[in-house]
């Protein structure tokens, strides 16, 4: 990188650094502005630096000009530009905060009802029961469902869009223009093309949510538990010598397409579950054909399943993934259309199955199932149903992150 390009590179970096604190501050309103105040700021100060270093940068007006141009015709960067003048001349920006509640007791975003009015700060969980029960929510829907408290931010002067989305859809253009500039290495181009938002910088954030489980006439807070298991060691000495055989360890050639993976990931599956008698219910995350990410998924009940592939869906727009898999055991019952709100678990005509879905990007789909009984030999497998993943409630969450990848603020 030329030596005239680093002091706007270290105001971008800065600018994310406030971005990323102000996104931890989010429940905090005094610190929240503070940061934000200070990420505009940085941003705005990343175009003055650069021009007051233009004799350092070869060919700066024949590349910064058309440059010019199109940040003038982006509103977003023209609501930056007044912001910034704003807080500089007049103080903190008009700033207004909406509280988001949303049960949430289904896969499908807004299958059951969300609520947003003016944030109240002496608002209390209580009252949020008590205004979800009286709307006409089932009770057998909620004691099954998690609640969650999202604060959203606005500039009263740009409210379509929440605050700290925008502010990153300002970062990214300011980015591009950084690492199109002359004297910036072609890996750092490339970097920034297969980083497009930066990690912090990401819609679905969990310190914008507060998640809150009925318990008596109140809701509290609940944390929950996803552990991260490495490739490392999966592929273990011990875990070789115990798996020996399996289709994974086999000698074959590499899988060649997606359809391929989920092919060997099933039948991998079929063969811990026979050799354990159990399989963990776990998520492989994958960019490009790289494995980044391997989750296991502790669910203590049907509410939990329902956040855990949320939080899945969520990291998964963090990294930036493209693909995934998800296996796990699960139960298998008809509809009872006497009992609507019940789950397979609850039917006495349920059957054990292991699931495998698998989905990437570009829209490809795979669902895997086999049905199967544990007795004194074992396990024993029924007949493997193989098919697209058209109804597949549970990762619709992941679906809906990567349709909203083409959704931009101008």
């Amino acid at each position: 990188m030329h030596d005239s390009l680093k002091p706007a590179f270290k105001r971008l970096y800065d600018a994310q650094f406030h971005w990323n604190n102000a996104d931890k501050n989010y429940f905090d309103p005094d610190g929240f502005r503070m940061m934000i105040n200070s990420c505009i700021q940085e941003l705005r100060n990343v175009t003055f630096v650069l021009q007051s270093n233009k004799r350092g940068i070869e060919g700066f007006d024949e590349w910064y000009g058309p440059w010019q141009e199109k940040m003038r015709a982006n509103k977003s960067l023209r609501w930056l530009i007044s912001a910034r003048n704003y807080i500089v001349k007049q103080g903190d920006l008009e700033l207004k905060s909406i509280l988001r509640i949303e049960v949430v007791g289904s896969y499908l975003s807004g299958e059951v009802k969300i609520y947003e009015q003016d944030y109240d700060a002496n608002f209390k969980s209580k009252d949020v029961l008590a205004n979800t029960l009286s709307s006409g929510m089932p009770k057998e829907v909620l004691e099954n469902s998690y609640v969650t408290l999202q604060r959203k931010w606005i500039d009263s002067n740009y409210p379509e869009y929440e605050l700290l989305e925008l502010l990153g859809t300002c970062w990214i253009a300011v980015a591009d223009l950084l690492f199109d500039a002359p004297g910036t290495s072609v890996d750092e181009s490339n970097r920034m093309n297969e980083t497009k938002i930066p990690p912090c910088m990401y819609k679905g954030s969990e310190d914008r949510i507060v998640w809150m489980k009925v318990q008596g006439d109140d809701l509290i807070p609940i944390e929950i538990y996803q552990e991260k298991l490495s490739v490392t060691e999966l592929d273990s000495e011990k875990a070789v010598s115990r798996y020996e055989g399996s289709p994974m360890l086999q000698e074959k050639s590499t899988p060649t397409s997606f359809k391929e993976i989920c092919d060997l990931a099933f039948e991998q599956a079929m063969f811990v579950l026979k050799k354990d008698e159990y399989h963990v219910h776990l998520v492989v995350i994958f960019s490009g054909s790289r494995v980044v990410e391997i989750k296991e998924l502790r669910n203590e009940d049907q509410a939990d399943k329902f956040r855990t592939i949320r939080l899945v869906a969520s990291d998964m727009e963090r990294i930036g993934a493209d693909q995934f898999l998800m296996i796990s055991e699960a139960w298998a019952a008809p509809f009872d259309p006497k009992n609507p709100h019940s789950h397979a678990s609850d039917s006495h005509e349920r059957k054990e199955v292991l699931n495998l879905v698998g989905a990437n990007k570009s829209g490809e789909g795979y669902y895997f199932s086999i049905p199967f009984l544990r007795d004194e030999n074992g396990i024993t497998y029924g007949d493997k149903s193989e098919r697209g993943i058209e109804g597949i409630n549970i990762i619709q969450p992941i679906i809906s992150i990567w349709k909203g990848d083409s959704e931009n603020i101008d």
